[in-house]
Order: C-alpha cells, then sequence, then structure tokens
C-alpha cells in the first residue's frame, strides 16, 4: 500500500507539473512572441519615418540614383530591407532586388493600409527570399503631397529563432522543475505515507487481539490527532477487553461459588431425607432431629436465594432507590435494639457513638437498614463473648461517615482487597458456623455505591475490624 499511495502522490504532482510547464509554454511562446512583433514593427516603423525625412527631396525630385545610394548605404547600418517605392506603386529603389524587375507594390497590403492612413504593415511569406517577412510602409509627403512610400521589411527567421530559444529554455526550466517535483514530492508524499502505514500496522495489530501497539505522535495536524485517536481506542479497547476478561472470571467464580454454596446444603437435604426413607422416621427422636437440620440448611438456602436476588437487583441497570427523609439516629437505635438478644447471648456490649444534633438524611432507608443489619451482625458473629462493639456515626460537610468497629480476630492484608467480592470468604468453616451467605458485604458495598458514597475496611490481625463507609446528607 505504502508503494501504491506514493506513486499516485507522485505521480499525480508530476502530471499537474508537467501540464503546467505545457501550457506556461504555450502562452509565453504566445505573448513572447506578440510582444516581439510589435517592438519589431515600431522599431521599423521609427526608421522608416527617419528614412522619410532622409529621402524626402530626393524622392520629390525622383532622383533615383542617389535613393538608390542612399538607400543602400541605409540599409547596411540597420540591417533591414529598404524599399522605395514611388506614388504610382512603382519601386525606385531596393536593397535585396532590381527595381525594374519588380512588380508595381501598390496591390501589396502593407501599401493599401499606408496610401489610405499613412502607416501600414504586413507579415507574409517572401517568395522571393523564402522566409516570412514583416513589412512596414510609411508615406512621404512633399509640400502636402504624397511623393512616395518608404517601405523596411525584417526577416522574422531571427524572431523565430529567438522565440524557439525561449519555448526550450522554459521547456528545460519545466523538466527540472519536474525532475525537483519528482524528488520532493517523493519525500513529502513519504512524510504522509509513512504515519497512515504505521497507523494500518497498528489497526491489523488490534483486529488480531495485540493492543500493545502505539503509535509515535509527531504532529498536531489531521494525521497527528489521527493517530493519538487511534492510539486511545487501543487503550480503550484494552480496558474493555480486560474488563470484559475480568467479568468473564468474576461470572465464572461465581457460578462456581453459587454451586458450591448450593451443593452443601442441598447435599445435606438430600443425605438426611434419603436417612428418613430408609426407615429413620419409625425413630421419631432422630427424625425431629434430622428434621431440624433439614430445615436448618433449607433456610440456609432461602438465605442465599434471597441476598441472591437482592444483589441481583442491586446490579440491575434498572434498579433504583427511593430516597425520603429519615432520622438516622433513630436507625441506629432500631437496629441495635434489634440484636439486644444476640449481644445478650454472647455478653457483648454495643457501643454507639453519634456526634451532632441533625441525623436527618435523604435516602432509602429499607436498604440503608439492611446495610446497618449486616454489618452489626458480622460485628457480632465474628466478636468473641464479653467484647464490645461500637457503631460510629458522624456529620462532616454534608456527609455522614459511619463505622462499625469489632474485636474480632482481624483480617490479614491480602484478604482486604477482596472481602467486598461475592461468596469471598477469609475464613468459610467460620463463614458456615455463624450461618453467612457470604453475599452480606457485596450487598453493603453496593448499596452505599448507589447513594453515592464510599466503603472501606481497616482491619488489624488479633485486634478487630473496622468497616467506615460515607451516605451524602441530600
Amino acid at each position: 500500500m505504502k508503494h501504491g499511495l506514493t506513486r499516485k502522490f507522485v505521480g499525480a504532482f508530476a502530471l499537474v507539473v508537467l501540464l503546467s510547464v505545457l501550457i506556461l509554454n504555450f502562452f509565453v511562446g504566445l505573448r513572447l512572441k506578440n510582444y516581439f512583433e510589435v517592438k519589431t514593427a515600431e522599431r521599423l516603423r521609427s526608421n522608416a519615418i527617419l528614412i522619410s525625412n532622409i529621402l524626402r527631396d530626393d524622392m520629390a525630385a525622383r532622383d533615383r540614383q542617389a535613393i538608390q545610394e542612399m538607400t543602400a548605404e541605409l540599409a547596411r547600418s540597420l540591417e533591414v530591407r529598404i524599399t522605395i517605392i514611388g506614388s504610382d506603386g512603382r519601386v525606385m529603389a531596393d536593397t535585396a532586388q532590381i527595381p525594374g524587375e519588380m512588380d508595381n507594390h501598390s496591390e501589396r497590403l502593407e501599401m493599401k493600409r499606408a496610401m489610405h492612413g499613412g502607416t501600414g504593415e504586413s507579415i507574409r511569406y517572401s517568395d522571393t527570399l523564402q522566409y516570412s517577412m514583416k513589412y512596414v510602409a510609411v508615406a512621404v509627403e512633399s509640400g502636402g503631397t504624397v511623393v512616395g512610400f518608404v517601405r523596411l521589411a525584417l526577416s522574422l527567421e531571427d524572431l523565430e529563432q529567438q522565440i524557439q530559444v525561449i519555448y526550450r529554455t522554459v521547456l528545460i526550466g519545466g523538466l527540472v522543475a519536474f525532475v525537483c517535483v519528482l524528488v520532493v514530492g517523493t519525500i513529502i508524499t513519504r512524510g504522509i505515507i509513512t504515519p497512515i502505514t504505521e497507523m494500518t500496522e497498528v489497526a491489523q495489530a488490534i483486529s488480531r487481539g495485540d493492543f500493545s501497539k502505539r503509535l509515535k505522535v509527531k504532529s498536531t495536524d489531521e494525521l497527528g490527532v489521527l493517530a493519538q485517536s487511534l492510539n486511545s481506542m487501543a487503550d480503550e479497547l484494552r480496558l474493555t477487553i480486560d474488563d470484559l476478561r475480568r467479568m468473564d472470571k468474576v461470572r465464572t467464580d461465581f457460578v462456581a461459588n453459587v454451586s458450591h454454596e448450593l451443593k452443601t446444603p442441598l447435599t445435606s437435604i438430600r443425605g438426611f431425607i434419603e436417612t428418613l426413607e430408609d426407615g429413620a422416621l419409625e425413630d421419631k427422636a432422630n427424625a425431629r432431629r434430622f428434621l431440624a437440620i433439614i430445615k436448618k440448611h433449607a433456610n440456609a438456602l432461602s438465605n442465599i436465594t434471597d441476598d441472591l436476588l437482592r444483589l441481583s437487583e442491586l446490579e440491575s441497570v434498572e434498579a433504583r432507590i427511593e430516597r425520603a427523609p429519615f432520622d438516622l439516629r433513630a436507625l441506629v437505635e432500631e437496629v441495635a435494639s434489634g440484636f439486644a438478644l444476640a449481644l445478650e447471648e454472647k455478653g457483648q456490649e454495643l457501643v454507639k457513638s453519634l456526634k451532632g444534633d441533625d441525623f436527618t438524611v435523604e435516602a432509602d432507608r429499607q436498604r440503608m437498614e439492611q446495610v446497618m443489619l449486616n454489618l452489626v451482625d458480622n460485628a457480632i458473629n465474628y466478636s468473641p463473648a464479653g467484647s464490645r462493639i461500637r457503631v460510629a456515626v458522624e456529620l462532616a460537610d454534608g456527609v455522614f461517615k459511619i463505622s462499625v468497629e469489632d474485636n474480632g480476630p482481624g483480617i490479614s492484608r491480602e484478604h482486604l482487597s477482596r472481602v467486598f467480592e461475592r461468596f469471598y470468604s477469609v475464613d468459610k468453616a467460620r463463614s458456615r458456623e455463624v450461618g453467612g451467605t457470604g453475599l452480606g458485604l457485596s450487598i453493603v458495598k453496593h448499596t452505599v455505591l448507589m447513594h453515592k458514597g464510599e466503603i472501606s475496611m481497616d482491619s488489624k490481625l488479633g485486634r478487630g475490624t473496622t468497616v467506615s463507609f460515607t451516605l451524602p446528607k441530600s
């Protein structure tokens, strides 16, 4: 493609220059030819007038001998052919032929014009001299009467030769320009084509899935903008592909996690049902125990299903939050009251720290209640008996900062970046023991993000974990 485009561009440049040279050569030639003819006519007319002044008396006296001698001398000085013609059209003297052998000139075009206007000129081919001549005739008056005519003739052969020299000069200059255009045009064209070729190579690499190639932007013109756009497109495509791969991995992990989380309770339920079918129904004590276990696993399945539906709703593009004003302090108090029995059973204490006077917030109360329930429930479940759990709410610059702090075992740094992923659990055995679905923190994160808030987790091994999130007041 590179050489093809180069040939096309250079060929176009060369054709334009060649046509320009030919057209220029044609019109310059015409203009110069006309210029030289005008200048030649003016010179011949001036010389004819000068000669007429010199020969006026001799022509009036019709002194042929004197006229012939003077004419020959003037012709040598002026390098022109001079013809002296009487008023009757007969040739009285001529520097090229014998006057007596020449025809009557009264019918010659330049003579007719001179007879009517005082001067006349014409160009015609001379059969005698075998080349074109420029003729200028001037009437000679003496005492108010035309006594004859002075006609000067100059060969146009020299003029044609001069014009041909100019033609050749212009043509040679045009050929030199043609060669220069080929060289310069090739250099310029390559400067244009090379970036296009590089763009093509990068585009082909992108089409093959290679997003590593980039273009060097060397200019700010249209090609530079196009190169920058191509680089930006490659970056965006790479990010998009990475996102798609990441989403595909998340999807795969999600399916695997869901299958694993559902498989455990389903296996237990199936096993106990088979045990009951094999005769355990007759043993009422064991039958009741088996049914209680089945119910527990069924509830676990129900919780997983509910959380999956809730998370799917939050991730949906059609998800909406129902904003309405409510008292955040009252919500915290309500959540704390709901866990009173669980706190009492483990001998734990829930400490509330609410700084400020106005705790009115415009948000989705039901969803925020779910957030608080998840965070406080996790804090209770993962904290040892007799520990203290702290819930803090603080308003600053129109944004509430809410945190839930526990005294649990803590989470190592390598796990902190993944704790908000679906089904991710630092200690799966512990998670199953406390009845978690592995979706609680994902639900919390999506709910906070839907409210234009931010969420983070800080944890130290052996000292506990703090989950903090922000919530705009309105």
